[in-house]
């Protein structure tokens, strides 16, 4: 089956970044590039816009100026494919990914404020917490050719990491990437330092046993938020992902962040991947095969 990244357009300066990382990313496995654009629906454009040639020269515009836009960043019309399409954007975005099957999502984050804060836009949200596909959120100036290859993957050893591993390991492998997994510890006790390092240390043989290189680092942090901690890490090494898991509920159905793993989507100058865990009972459609949890907690 063709490899294939599906990468939403609206033609804001971040949008038009993202290609080329999509791009970058592309030429590890040759997958196409699946540009998509969607006119939102709105009260006001509804009322002011109900004529049928109206609309339809709004997709046509919009069919113009992606395919301008595509023009400029690939040299062969077989390595994307143009698709505007009309309604709510992450309801038409996720339909998008059901019919094509993405290696990854890439989505831009909007600079978006709340009291000087930086905050994921609605569209954002519901497209990292329903799809069952990869996501990856980028904003900022960083550019792909500046970026070494190194996986970050920050871990949370008291929970269920066997979706997270999984994904770094196959994007380790896709990148010919190496990984540097680190976890924080905020507790004092002899015994919680024990577990932690016997987890990184299984961690570490996780991943070179299936020939991945692997660094562990455990961070003696109370105080700075682990979030901070991690976004630092990531500039500091010029990731190529961070990958993290975005939430432990078993609710499927609850639209849900955890503060952490927000904070390191919104404030990361690194591209972030957020995984989920996986409906085994339901077969969501990952297009990864789970590995066993090298912390053998399933």
């Amino acid at each position: 089956m063709e490899n294939k990244i599906l990468v939403p357009v609206d033609f804001e300066q971040q949008s038009i970044l993202n290609l080329e990382w999509a791009k970058f990313y592309a030429e590890f496995n040759n997958s196409k590039i699946i540009l998509s654009h969607i006119i939102e629906e709105s009260g006001f454009l509804k009322k002011m816009f109900r004529q049928e040639d109206i609309e339809e020269k709004l997709l046509k515009e919009a069919k113009l100026s992606l395919d301008e836009i595509a023009k400029k960043h690939f040299s062969d019309k077989n390595q994307y494919e143009c698709i505007v399409k009309e309604g709510k954007a992450y309801e038409e975005i996720e339909d998008l990914a059901e019919d094509f099957e993405p290696q990854m999502i890439i989505l831009g984050k909007n600079e978006n404020y709340n009291k000087g804060k930086k905050y994921l836009g609605s569209n954002t949200l519901h497209i990292i917490n329903e799809t069952d596909y990869p996501v990856v959120s980028i904003y900022g100036n960083t550019k792909p050719e500046n970026v070494e290859k190194t996986i970050l993957l920050p871990l949370d050893l008291t929970k269920n990491i066997s979706e997270q591993t999984t994904v770094a390991l196959n994007y380790a492998k896709i990148f010919d990437a190496k990984i540097k997994a680190v976890t924080v510890n905020n507790d004092e006790s002899i015994a919680h330092e024990s577990m932690l390092l016997t987890g990184m240390n299984k961690i570490k043989q996780f991943f070179e046993n299936n020939k991945i290189e692997c660094e562990t680092e455990i961070i003696n942090n109370l105080e700075d938020n682990p979030a901070h901690i991690v976004n630092k890490i990531a500039e500091e090494i010029n990731a190529l992902l961070v990958i993290i898991m975005i939430r432990e509920e078993s609710n499927f159905k609850q639209f849900f962040i955890g503060s952490i793993a927000r904070e390191i989507i919104e404030n990361c100058n690194a591209p972030v991947l957020s995984v989920k865990p996986w409906n085994k009972e339901e077969n969501s459609k990952s297009i990864f095969k789970i590995v066993l949890n090298p912390l053998k907690i399933i």
